[in-house]
């Protein structure tokens, strides 16, 4: 056979090998993100909560420094850890409530590094997605922050927006005391959020509802 009539031949298959490499691209991404334990949280110290509701307050300046390991685990365990042992009923004691016991509201890790789903049971992360998008999950003030929260819920849960809520005044308190910045924003419109769930590759059943930034002052 002439090389011509081999040249079809070939063609598909350097093409069947790049459908294949790009299909397979986003696992091998996150493949090279480890996953990372966090340090057991620390749950003294801190501002009175007097003094922290005093100083919450919303702030959209961050300076691009990340947190160091122990202060990203005691943001994220204040925001929806688990702060006592499994009771009689199913789930976890977590440190916000949860409407009908769901807990299903995931945090989405966004770092510098790459983005995590936070395992508050075994007090790790998870990659998701390597590389830094976090001028892709919010505004150019957000591309700046140590670390931002995206807040998932399943699509039929009609009281993740009440859970969120919860969670989310837990890091601004969080927040106040450790004299870092932080912003709790609504993806507006469908068309962002459905924009966050691509870039972080949620699956369909999944919504991206809201976004929090934290990180230190300028």
């Amino acid at each position: 056979m002439h090389d011509s009539a081999l040249f079809p031949v070939k063609r598909t298959a350097v093409l069947l090998a790049l459908i294949t490499l790009a299909w397979a691209a986003p696992a091998l991404l996150a493949q090279e993100l480890k996953p990372i334990q966090l340090p057991k949280p620390e749950i003294t110290g801190g501002k009175p909560l007097m003094q922290a509701l005093a100083e919450r307050k919303t702030t959209r300046v961050f300076r691009d420094q990340a947190l160091p390991p122990q202060t990203l685990s005691n943001l994220l365990w204040a925001a929806f850890g688990v702060n006592r042992s499994r009771q009689a009923k199913p789930g976890l004691g977590r440190t916000a409530p949860s409407a009908m016991n769901s807990q299903d509201i995931e945090l989405d890790v966004v770092l510098a590094q790459g983005v995590y789903v936070y395992d508050a049971e075994a007090n790790l992360l998870r990659p998701r997605l390597l590389g830094d998008v976090r001028a892709k999950v919010g505004s150019e003030a957000a591309a700046h922050a140590a670390v931002t929260v995206v807040y998932v819920a399943p699509v039929n849960d009609d009281f993740a927006q009440v859970d969120v809520g919860f969670i989310g005044q837990n890091v601004y308190l969080f927040a106040a005391s450790e004299g870092l910045n932080a912003w709790f924003y609504a993806l507006h419109g469908q068309q962002d959020a459905s924009t966050v769930a691509t870039v972080l590759k949620l699956p369909t059943d999944k919504r991206a509802l809201y976004g929090q930034s934290v990180g230190y002052r300028e």
